[in-house]
């Protein structure tokens, strides 16, 4: 059994009269934060700061326990797997933290895996947890030293001015690196996926496309300036071994409460949510009556009542909310919610086997949709599409969807965005609809101190 108290743990409740976005914004930058991840869920920031105990799976389906141990596993019982090493875990209040990338997805739907440098997915419990709200902070940690250092972060950020949205945007679609390859090779992919649809291959799939940024991204101030210009269902940043990233989620993958209530947001049609009132009408009507929008939603909706059937109650599946308009940054679009109640001999990680990818991140049938999303997409997409999560030994769990988000890994920075693909689409609208996607991160991105980007090039300036 890998024992999480083995030193005591040290919990606090410090009151706060800070903002939320900045208080964590400087807990995650503190000199004794190596690696964290930071969940946005119903007005609570969970953090786990610094990895105590983890676990790990790589492209081999070889996961590394909690106890370091390394086995093979069946990748078809994955999940199951996992679940059995996170109820080895002792204490009766552990939470963990995580992120699946993608490519794991592949391991449920018996398709090949590439060879890859970093775990496909990792859990890990943190040295330190901490749970911001609007007032207080809830401190769990192992280093008894920080509880003082967390109070003087606290108090330091209490008396700044709360973080204002910047003016302006640092870029735009014209200085994407490689922009006009980048669109040709897409609406090229488009093209040929509609070809596929329409002879039957597969009913939908979703192609995205990167954009490399000529400069670095400020990850922090980044996450907090699109957190104020966003409406996400979740939010989160990170920094996990060499990875950064940021986002703010449209959808969740997967949510399970206590009592086994489970539920999935399928999103799919969207529309630009102009500032102008007349003008975000008129295109919430357009969405609304579009059959190519409508087609896609309904199809997406209907796979979301099927795959919650193979891990719920049947009888308890229901649709709770259909086609309502959902409004997220820049695009606003259909949305819908299906629930029922796990079934009592399934856990929340066979829901996630099952319901992960998103159906609106990858496609209709996942299997052909997934394979195919590998023969259009030039690079494997890792976090993109992937989940940010947490859960605990109660049953709760909560998975985001990744998108809406930013990503810097070594001195490389870039965005990425997709759209869902039918028979009805249209090359040209599914470029748009990527760049709808991404100005919700785009247009509130902020550059490292010693950038800046002019006339669509870049420019070093001098550091003081």
């Amino acid at each position: 059994m890998a024992n999480i108290h083995t030193a005591q743990l040290n919990s606090s409740v410090l009151e706060h009269q800070c903002h939320p976005l900045q208080l964590v914004a400087e807990l995650t930058s503190a000199s004794f934060c190596h690696e964290y991840l930071v969940y946005e869920h119903e007005n609570e920031w969970a953090i786990g700061i610094n990895k105590r105990l983890q676990l790990t799976v790589n492209h081999r389906s070889e996961v590394c326990d909690f106890e370091g141990k390394v086995a093979q596993v069946n990748p078809h019982h994955l999940c199951q797997y996992i679940h059995r090493a996170t109820q080895t875990l002792s204490g009766e209040d552990w939470r963990l933290f995580g992120r699946a990338d993608f490519e794991f997805s592949r391991f449920a739907h018996d398709l090949p895996q590439q060879e890859c440098q970093h775990p496909l997915l990792e859990l890990f419990v943190a040295e330190t947890e901490l749970r911001v709200t609007t007032t207080h902070v809830i401190v769990r940690t192992f280093e008894s030293s920080l509880l003082t250092q967390i109070q003087a972060i606290i108090t330091r950020v209490s008396c700044l001015p709360a973080p204002l949205p910047l003016q302006g945007k640092p870029c735009s679609q014209q200085d994407i690196v490689d922009g006009l390859e980048v669109k040709h090779h897409y609406q090229q992919a488009v093209d040929l996926a509609v070809n596929e649809i329409k002879t039957n291959q597969y009913k939908k799939v979703i192609l995205s496309r990167p954009a490399i940024l000529p400069f670095n991204l400020d990850i922090t101030k980044s996450f907090i300036n699109g957190r104020m210009n966003n409406t996400p269902a979740r939010s989160f940043m990170l920094k996990l071994n060499n990875v950064q990233a940021f986002g703010f989620s449209p959808e969740t993958v997967l949510e399970v409460d206590e009592r086994g209530t489970l539920s999935t947001q399928p999103l799919a049609g969207t529309r630009l949510l102009p500032q102008d009132k007349t003008d975000a009408a008129r295109l919430k009507n357009e969405l609304l009556n579009d059959p190519k929008e409508i087609a896609e939603h309904a199809a997406s909706v209907k796979l979301a009542i099927e795959e919650l059937e193979q891990v719920c109650d049947p009888s308890s599946v229901h649709v709770s909310e259909f086609m309502t308009v959902s409004e997220r940054g820049s695009v606003q679009h259909l949305a819908s919610r299906v629930k029922g109640q796990l079934a009592t001999d399934k856990s929340a990680w066979d829901a996630f086997r099952v319901l992960f990818p998103s159906i609106t991140a990858s496609g209709i049938p996942k299997r052909e949709a997934i394979a195919a999303i590998a023969r259009f997409e030039k690079q494997p997409r890792k976090l993109y599409s992937g989940s940010v999560f947490i859960t605990d030994r109660n049953g709760f769990f909560d998975a985001a969807l990744v998108l809406r988000a930013g990503y810097k890994t070594g001195s490389v920075s870039m965005l990425q965005a997709g759209a869902g693909i039918i028979s009805l689409s249209n090359p040209q609208r599914e470029w748009e609809e990527t760049c709808e996607k991404m100005a919700c991160v785009l247009d509130h991105l902020v550059l490292e101190p010693a950038y800046t980007l002019n006339q669509s090039s870049l420019v070093s300036e001098e550091v003081a």
